[in-house]
């Protein structure tokens, strides 16, 4: 079933103002969503007017400071300060309200069975620790930009848990979510693509047994952007910035297997990650 044929049913329940077009078009395409509601946003301010006559009491002297304190000050830029707010509010409930909806929406894709996958939620979501967790991906989801990858890797989370016995994980899963919270979304790609990490040709390095301990970050930047046709400067500069973000958290690191070849492996904390980001 198609992503908007999903979106369609979680619509079904009369909870959301967003078409499903709509929710998957903010969330893949945020920056024409925001230009879009600039331009409402300009003609509400264009609407604002001072009263009549104002204009006048301005230029008459005397009263030129007080008009502009009372009239101006409390008037015309209160109401602006009012225009801006609220439409910043109901633009954040528009991209909190695609989010969610994709979210639920992929959910339900990656399940072979509605009704089950349906059925399943539910439980997860009548239980104490169920619904813990998932308020965890909702807040996860609140606090970043709108992602397809991010909630792509959401999605699974959400159904990688859903398919365990969360009660007795519950510590885990709450683990590896608060783990999930603090990687951006292309450092969650590139560890999810782990099946596809190419070997790498080493000129002077250090190891301690196996464990690469020099540097070994650009080699494989190089050879994995060209694995994945990457050839611009500025997206091979955000890949080496994502996988050196995995080594810093000590997610992934790099291993001899062969005389001046190595490969990048996941660490512990890495193969409990990525049941959660690949299902």
């Amino acid at each position: 079933m198609s992503p908007d044929a999903t979106l369609s049913q979680v619509n079904a329940t009369g909870r959301t103002g967003l078409k499903p077009s709509e929710s998957k078009a903010l969330v893949t395409q945020p920056e024409q969503y925001l230009a879009d509601q600039a331009k409402n946003l300009d003609e509400m301010l264009n609407d604002i007017t001072l009263p009549e006559g104002t204009e006048e009491a301005i230029v008459s002297g005397a009263a030129k400071k007080l008009i502009r304190d009372k009239v101006l000050g409390l008037f015309k830029v209160g109401e602006i300060v009012s225009s801006i707010l609220n439409w910043n509010e109901d633009i954040d409930k528009d991209i909190r309200e695609a989010k969610r909806n994709y979210l639920l929406a992929r959910y339900f894709n990656k399940n072979e069975s509605n009704a089950t996958a349906i059925s399943d939620i539910k439980g997860f979501l009548s239980s104490a620790q169920g619904n813990t967790l998932f308020n965890k991906i909702i807040r996860i989801l609140d606090d970043s930009a709108p992602d397809e990858n991010l909630i792509e890797h959401l999605s699974s989370a959400l159904k990688h848990i859903i398919g365990t016995d969360f009660r007795a994980l519950f510590e885990e899963h709450k683990y590896a979510l608060s783990q999930i919270e603090q990687i951006s979304p292309q450092a969650l790609a590139i560890l999810a693509d782990d099946k596809n990490w190419p070997q790498i040709k080493l000129g002077n390095y250090q190891a301690s047994g196996t464990r690469i301990q020099s540097d070994w970050l650009h080699e494989f930047n190089s050879v994995y952007s060209t694995l994945k046709g990457i050839i611009d400067g500025p997206t091979q500069s955000r890949v080496r910035y994502s996988i050196s973000e995995l080594h810093n958290r000590r997610i992934i690191e790099a291993h001899l297997v062969g005389q001046g070849i190595a490969k990048c492996t996941v660490t512990d904390i890495g193969s409990l990650l990525i049941p959660y980001i690949k299902a």
